[in-house]
Parts: structure tokens; sequence; C-alpha cells
């Protein structure tokens, strides 16, 4: 079990226990007991637990703690003033320590203090989540995780991309709670206070553009399918599929996709099987993956089934997650530098949209697409720099 995991239901399991039992009662002593045995065995393995308690989210470094998404006492801590704990392996917590930062926790969820406070117990820090403001002097108490992501940036969404990559290069299993866990993370994201933001990312190094591609798309079909009126787990699995819909780019040459000139027949033969590759690696891992393989076979196949590739034998419709996602992937294409070309102003981009409407792209999805275009704040990153 995930060393977090196994902590943080024992410690669910000690509240639990110190709100129906007395002090010398034997079931609240064993809960304590374990929740010691489970923290000291974790932090041999981990070195040091730090985990943030953000409105419904545990979040370990930047990225959620999917295996815990919604655990009842990370709201309740959240709420009490308790945004972080961070606990040292050296010096290993004692029994007195962890009884004491078990009680502090305890009584704040009882009666949540007026202003949040940091406490220590030896190795244990607890107490708000406070980060560094860049933006001026001074630090800043983080109280959602909204305010968090805004100052984190993407990096560890892009590294976790390029592991999802990796894995898969390495022949192993697609890692989907990794997925899941990206796309989480962008979702959360898209939205600042009441405005949409699209924080994109620039290229600075080719070698990147698919790991970055994957990313923006993701984000922009998140975007889009919420304006098109998607519920939220609708809108969540089209990211996934977005993030995935180049996957099969995995087994093409890395020189072929940094390639600075034009592409010979050949080549483009070789680029353009990506999409049957890709459909084959997501519909191996068998069962629930179907809208991620959809997509990425259809792609770059036109809306009506009329044009593009692969070519449809009998031409239909395509899915309409596989709509969604190819609007955003054109546009994220057309907007990002490339060996051969440098990146298309945000107009000239949308010109180019719209030549395509009704003859490659959906009308009205693409309608939708450029609307939230011209309404959004489009902020882009550099990617070197967050992929040190």
């Amino acid at each position: 079990m995930n060393p977090n995991v196994e902590f943080l239901t024992a410690l669910g399991q000690a509240f639990a226990a110190l709100s129906l039992y007395n002090d010398d009662h034997p079931t609240r002593q064993a809960a304590l007991s374990r929740l010691l045995t489970v923290l000291q065995k974790s932090l041999a393995t981990t070195g040091s637990l730090k985990l943030s308690f953000i409105d419904n989210e545990v979040i370990v470094g930047n990225r959620p703690l999917t295996e815990l998404r919604g655990w009842e006492w990370g709201a309740r801590l959240s709420a009490a003033g308790i945004q972080r704990l961070e606990i040292a392996a050296d010096p290993m917590p004692t029994e007195t320590e962890v009884t004491s930062m078990l009680l502090e926790m305890r009584a704040r969820l009882a009666s949540p203090p007026d202003a949040a406070r940091p406490m220590m117990f030896g190795g244990i820090h607890l107490g708000p989540l406070i980060v560094a403001d860049g933006r001026g002097p001074g630090r800043l108490v983080v109280n959602s995780v909204i305010k968090a992501l805004e100052y984190t940036g993407l990096g560890e969404e892009m590294a976790a991309v390029m592991y999802v990559h990796d894995e898969v290069a390495a022949g192993k299993s697609i890692p989907m709670a990794e997925v899941e866990g990206i796309v989480h993370s962008l979702a959360l994201t898209i939205h600042r206070e009441h405005e949409m933001v699209l924080p994109l990312l620039t290229l600075r190094t080719f070698d990147e553009y698919t790991t970055t591609h994957s990313c923006n798309v993701a984000m922009l079909s998140i975007g889009l399918s919420e304006a098109l009126g998607l519920s939220d787990a609708d809108a969540r699995a089209i990211g996934a599929a977005a993030l995935l819909h180049d996957i099969g780019k995995i087994s093409l040459p890395q020189e072929l996709m940094t390639k600075p000139g034009t592409l010979t027949a050949a080549e483009r033969r070789l680029i353009e099987t990506h999409p049957v590759e890709g459909a084959r690696i997501l519909s191996a891992r068998g069962l629930g993956n179907g809208l991620a393989s959809a997509v990425a076979y259809e792609h770059h196949i036109w809306f009506n089934g009329a044009g593009g590739y692969p070519k449809l034998e009998f031409p239909r419709a395509t899915h309409y997650a596989s709509r969604i996602v190819h609007v955003c992937d054109i546009y994220d294409a057309l907007s990002s530098r490339r060996p051969y070309r440098d990146a298309l102003a945000r107009e000239r981009a949308i010109q180019i949209l719209e030549s395509l409407t009704g003859v490659e792209l959906d009308p009205a999805i693409t309608a939708v697409f450029i609307d939230m275009l011209r309404k959004a704040t489009e902020v882009r990153d550099d990617a070197e720099a967050l992929c040190v």
C-alpha cells in the first residue's frame, strides 16, 4: 500500500477512536499504537511525509493523492487550519510526540481556532499551508487548491506525462492512476477566480514537443468540454483521452519527430501510423479504455469521416470526444513553435480553424472553441524552465 495512504488510514482510525472511547479504553490505545507503528514504517520507507489538506483533496507535493480523493478528514483538517503536515524520519517520532500531535489535531477539529497557527512536536510540523509569494515580499497562506496550483506551475504534470510516455516506451502498462492525477491537476488549473485561464506551455527545445503538446491538448479539451456544457466527469474523461491521444508516437524514431525540414512521403506515411499504434496500445489494456482508444484512433479523421487518416473504408461521423480533441489538437499545433516554423499568433490560428470548419472540424464545436479562446486569458509558461 502507498505509505501515505496507509498512514492517513491509520490517522483516520485514530481520530475515530478518540471520539468514541475514553483515555484508557483498549481500542483507543490500540489505534494509537497502530498509528505509531504505521508512521514509523512509512518514514523508514519514504524518509519523510509531506502532506497538504486543501478543500477535499490530499496533496503529496503538487499532485492529488487519488487513492484518498474525498477522504472525509482532509476537508475537516483544512477547515480547522491544518493544511500542512510534515513529519521527518530523523529524529524518528516518539509515542509521546505522535500522541501530542494527534491530540492537538483532534482539539482543532473539535473547535477550530480563530487564526491558524503552526505547531511543532519534535520532527512533526503542522499548521497552515504557506508559500512564497513570487509577486512581492512576504508569504501567503493558501486555503484552496486553485490558489495552491496558481503558485506551483505545471512542472509536476510535465514530469508525470514524461513518466507515462517512458513506461509505455519500455513496454509497460499505461499507469492510469498517473493519468487520472494529471488530468485532475490540469482541470483545477483552468479556473482562477472567475476567469478562464489556459496555462499553456511554450517550447524552447523541440524534443519535449509531444509531452508538452499532450498537456496542452488535455487542458484545452477539458476547458472546451466545460464550455460545451458537459459534466465534470465527462470533461475529465475527455481530458484523459486527450492526454493520451498521441501515445502512439512513442514508437516513432526521435529524429523523425524533431526533423526541421519537410518530411518525405515515406516519413509522412510513418508519422501517420501513430493513431493506429496509439489505439492498439490503449486497447491492449482491456475494457475501460474504449474512449481513449477511439480518440487516439480518430483524432486526425475529419468529423464526418470523409478525410484525414487513417482512412475509413466506410466513412462515418467520429466520436464526439474525438471531435473535441481534434480542434484542440490543431489549435495547439498551430500555436506552438516547431523545428520548421514559428508559432502562429492566436488570431492567425483562429483564421485557420475557421477555414477548416465544416470541412475537417465540427462547426458547432469549433464555434464554441473559438468563442472560448477569445474570452480566455492565455498564459504560456516556459517548458524548459518547468522541466529542469
